[in-house]
C-alpha cells in the first residue's frame, strides 16, 4: 500500500502535464521578475479557468436551482449533486481536449449553453406547474409554453432573480473565451486522465447511491436504478443527472421490482374507550337483526388460466397480483342509483375553499346534501390536468401527462363511458378548450364518449382566455335533455385554470364583483372569482333538467383535477388558512371535495373514512348497479366495508408517497406514522404495519402504470 501512494505522490510531483497547469513556467531569457511575475500570474489563471470552470459552472446552477426550488439540500444530496457535477464537467473537458483549441472552446461553449438553458426551461416549467417536464414530454412542454403565453410571462417574472443568477456562468465563459484553453499542450496521458478522472468521479457517486437501500419504493438506489420520477431525481442527484436517467428510462424502460402479494395486511391498532362505565341498569337487552350478507363486486375471470397461459412474464405477474387481492363487497347502497342519468365533471383547479352558502347556493346544496364525503382528498400524480383527469375517469393513476393519449389505443373497460354504453346509454363528453389538447381527441371516444370540444363542434361560445363553463352548459344541454333513452354526461371544465388574476383571466374580470367585499388578496378573490363559473354551470343544468321533469332522475359527480397549485405558496395558505412554515408539508393542501348529489335523495349520507379521486369509479359503478370487478382498479368503493388507501403526493418540495386510511397518516419524508384519534399501538406493532402498508403502496405503484403501458385489460377481457 505504501509503494501505490509512493507512486501517486511522484506522478503528480513529476508529471510535466500537472506541473504546467500548477507550476511556474520557465523564465524567457533576459525577462525582469515583473515581466516574468506578471507571466506567470496570467498563465496560472488561464490554467486554472480551463481545468476547474465547467465542472465548477455546472456545480454552481445545480446548487441555485437547487436552493430555488427545494430551499434546503441534505447533506447526502449535495454531495451526489457534486460529484455527478464534476465528473459530467471533467468529463466534457476531457472530451474537449482530445481536439484542437478552437474546437475545444466551441464543445464548452455549447456543453455550458445547452446545460443553462435546460436548468433554466426546467425552473421557468416549475414555477408555472410546480413539476419538472420529462423528455417525452418536451412537445407537451412547449405546447404549453405556448397556450398559455400569459403564464409563461408570470413565471419568467416571478422568478428573475434566479434566472439572472443561472445565466451568469454563461456570461463569464463567453466573456473569456478566447482564454479558454490551456496556456500548454497537454500530451494525450493528461487528456486521459480527465476522462479517467470523471469516471472515479462517477464510480464514488454511484458507491454512495448504493448505500441508501431505504424500504421498497424509496432511496437513492431505487430512485436512479427502478423508478424514474423526476422531481425525486433531481432533488437527490441533480438536474442534468436526472436528464440522463430520463433518456435512460425513455430508451431503456425501468427494472421490474418485485413485490410481496397476497395476504391481508394485520391491523394492530386498538380503539381508545372514550366513554365512562355506566350504572347497572335493568332495561331489556336490545336484539340484534341478523346482519345482511352481501356479495363480491367480481366479475367471472378465470385468473387460474389466464395465469398457466400466459407467456409473457409480466402479465403474468400482473394476473398473479389481481387475483391475489380482496374484493370489496357490495352493501346497502349498491344500485339506488339504477337506472337514473349521471353528469360527471371534473372540475379545472377547483378547491372546496370556493364553495359558500351565500355565493355557491347550487354548489353548497351538492356539497352538504347527497353523499358527503368529509374527508376527501385531490391527489397528484404527474401535476397535470391530464393526470387528475385519468384519476378520476379511470379508477387507476399513472404519473405522466401523456397518460390520457397513451389510452387512445387501449381496452379502457372500466370508464363509464363504457359501462354505460354497455347498457345502452347514450353517452358524451364535452370540453370548452381545445379538443386535441392532451390528446382528448385520441383517449375520450376510446373512453365510450362522442367528444365534442372546442374545434370539434362544440360553437356557440365567446373566445378570450379561459372559455366559460355556463356557456358550455347552455350549448350543450340540446345533445341530451330531450334524451328518450338514459344518458350518460361528462365535462371536463375550464373556467377556474390560471392565470389567477383581473388581467390574465377572463372569467376572474368577469366576476370581480362577485368577490368585491371579500377579505382576501386579489389574486386569491380573482380565483374565487373565477370558479364562480362553476356555480352558474351547475345552476343552469339544475334549471334545464327540472324544467324537463328530469332532474329527480339525474345524478351528479364532481371532483377536481388538482388544487390551484398556480397561486403562490402564502396565496394557498391563506386560501386554506394553513398556518405551516411549508405549504407543501401540509397534507391539508390536497384536502378537497368530492360530491355525488341526486335531488332524488331525502336526506344526506355522511362519510367520515378518508378518500381520494381514484375512488370515483368503484363508488359509481356500485352506486348505479355497474358491473365491474374491484380487484381491478387501484380505487376502492367508498361506501364499502373496505377501507381505502388514500395516495398523498405533493408537488414542490412537498414529501412524495405518503399514505393514509382511518387507522393514521404516514409521511414517507419523516418515515413517521401518525395514529389517528381513538387508535393506538405499540411502536413495534406499528413498525410492521407501516411496512406492510408501503408493500401494499408499492404494489400500487408498480401495476396501477402498468394496466395502460401494458394494455393489461386487454389481456384480461379479450
Amino acid at each position: 500500500m505504501r509503494d501505490f501512494f509512493a507512486k501517486i505522490a511522484h506522478f503528480f510531483t513529476h508529471n510535466s502535464d500537472l506541473k504546467a497547469l500548477f507550476s511556474k513556467p520557465p523564465r524567457h531569457p533576459g525577462e525582469t521578475d515583473v515581466h516574468y511575475d506578471v507571466r506567470r500570474r496570467k498563465i496560472g489563471r488561464r490554467n486554472l479557468f480551463f481545468f476547474s470552470f465547467l465542472p465548477l459552472a455546472v456545480l454552481y446552477l445545480e446548487m441555485v436551482f437547487h436552493i430555488f426550488v427545494f430551499g434546503e439540500i441534505s447533506l447526502t444530496s449535495f454531495v451526489l449533486i457534486m460529484l455527478f457535477s464534476l465528473s459530467f464537467g471533467f468529463l466534457i473537458n476531457g472530451i474537449a481536449l482530445l481536439t484542437t483549441l478552437k474546437t475545444n472552446r466551441i464543445i464548452t461553449l455549447i456543453t455550458l449553453a445547452v446545460t443553462t438553458l435546460i436548468i433554466v426551461s426546467q425552473y421557468v416549467y416549475f414555477t408555472i406547474f410546480g413539476d419538472l417536464y420529462t423528455v417525452s414530454l418536451m412537445d407537451m412542454a412547449t405546447d404549453a409554453a405556448t397556450n398559455f403565453i400569459g403564464m409563461l410571462l408570470e413565471g419568467i417574472g416571478r422568478g428573475w432573480f434566479a434566472l439572472v443568477l443561472m445565466f451568469l456562468p454563461l456570461g463569464i465563459f463567453i466573456a473569456n473565451f478566447k482564454k479558454y484553453s490551456p496556456a500548454f499542450s497537454p500530451r494525450f496521458s493528461f487528456r486521459i486522465l480527465l476522462l479517467v478522472l470523471a469516471l472515479l468521479l462517477h464510480l464514488l457517486s454511484l458507491g454512495i447511491v448504493n448505500l441508501d437501500r431505504a424500504n421498497v419504493g424509496g432511496g437513492n438506489y431505487h430512485y436512479y436504478n427502478n423508478e424514474f420520477r423526476a422531481i425525486e431525481s433531481t432533488k437527490r442527484f441533480g438536474v442534468v443527472t436526472n436528464m440522463r436517467l430520463d433518456v435512460k428510462a425513455m430508451l431503456f424502460g425501468t427494472k421490474d421490482t418485485d413485490v410481496e402479494i397476497g395476504g391481508d395486511v394485520e391491523n394492530p391498532f386498538n380503539t381508545v374507550e372514550t366513554t365512562d362505565i355506566t350504572a347497572e341498569t335493568t332495561a331489556e337487552p336490545v336484539v340484534e337483526p341478523e346482519p345482511i350478507v352481501y356479495g363480491d363486486n367480481v366479475m367471472d375471470i378465470d385468473f387460474e388460466t389466464l395465469i398457466a397461459n400466459e407467456s409473457n412474464d409480466t402479465i403474468r405477474k400482473m394476473h398473479e397480483y389481481f387475483s391475489s387481492l380482496t374484493p370489496t363487497k357490495q352493501n346497502e347502497y349498491t344500485g339506488i342509483f339504477e337506472g337514473k342519468n349521471l353528469i360527471f365533471l371534473t372540475l379545472e383547479g377547483f378547491s372546496y375553499k370556493t364553495i359558500d352558502p351565500e355565493r355557491t347556493p347550487t354548489l353548497y346544496m351538492m356539497a352538504n346534501e347527497g353523499f358527503v364525503f368529509t374527508n376527501s382528498y385531490t391527489s397528484l400524480w404527474g401535476g397535470s390536468t391530464a393526470t387528475g383527469e385519468y384519476a378520476a375517469m379511470t379508477g387507476n393513476f399513472h404519473q405522466s401527462a401523456k397518460c390520457l393519449g397513451m389510452s387512445g389505443d387501449n381496452l379502457m373497460y372500466f370508464t363509464l363511458g363504457h359501462q354505460f354504453s354497455r347498457i345502452g346509454y347514450k353517452t358524451y363528453a364535452f370540453h370548452n378548450h381545445t379538443y386535441d389538447y392532451y390528446s382528448r381527441d385520441l383517449s375520450h371516444p376510446n373512453m365510450g364518449y362522442e367528444y365534442i370540444a372546442i374545434g370539434n363542434g362544440l360553437e356557440g361560445l365567446s373566445g378570450g382566455w379561459p372559455r366559460s363553463d355556463y356557456e358550455m352548459a347552455v350549448a350543450t344541454l340540446p345533445y341530451y335533455i330531450d334524451s328518450d333513452v338514459p344518458f350518460h354526461v361528462y365535462y371536463m371544465t375550464v373556467s377556474g385554470h390560471a392565470n389567477y388574476n383581473w388581467g390574465g383571466n377572463k372569467m376572474s374580470a368577469k366576476h370581480k364583483d362577485i368577490v368585491a367585499e371579500m377579505n382576501a388578496s386579489e389574486n386569491v378573490k380573482a380565483y374565487h372569482a373565477c370558479q364562480y363559473e362553476v356555480e352558474l354551470m351547475l345552476a343552469e343544468l339544475v334549471r334545464a333538467l327540472d324544467e324537463a321533469g328530469k332532474l329527480e332522475d339525474t345524478v351528479f359527480v364532481m371532483s377536481a383535477d388538482h388544487y390551484p397549485y398556480a397561486l403562490t405558496a402564502d396565496e394557498l395558505k391563506e386560501l386554506y388558512g394553513i398556518t405551516a412554515s411549508d405549504v407543501y408539508d401540509d397534507f391539508d393542501l390536497l384536502r378537497n371535495s368530492i360530491i355525488i348529489w341526486s335531488a332524488c335523495m331525502e336526506e344526506p349520507v355522511v362519510i367520515d373514512k378518508p378518500c381520494s379521486s381514484i375512488d370515483i369509479i368503484p363508488t359509481v359503478s356500485n352506486l348505479f348497479g355497474l358491473e365491474y370487478d374491484s380487484r381491478l382498479l387501484m380505487g376502492t368503493d367508498i361506501l364499502s366495508d373496505s377501507d381505502p388507501l388514500v395516495i398523498l403526493n405533493e408537488l414542490f418540495t412537498g414529501p412524495n408517497w405518503c399514505w393514509m386510511n382511518k387507522y393514521g397518516i404516514y409521511n414517507s419524508d419523516t418515515g413517521i406514522f401518525t395514529p389517528a384519534e381513538g387508535f393506538v399501538a405499540t411502536e413495534e406493532e406499528i413498525s410492521a404495519y407501516v411496512k406492510q402498508m408501503n408493500n401494499v403502496l408499492w404494489a400500487k405503484r408498480k401495476y396501477s402504470p402498468l394496466i395502460l403501458e401494458k394494455d393489461y385489460y386487454r389481456y384480461v377481457f379479450e
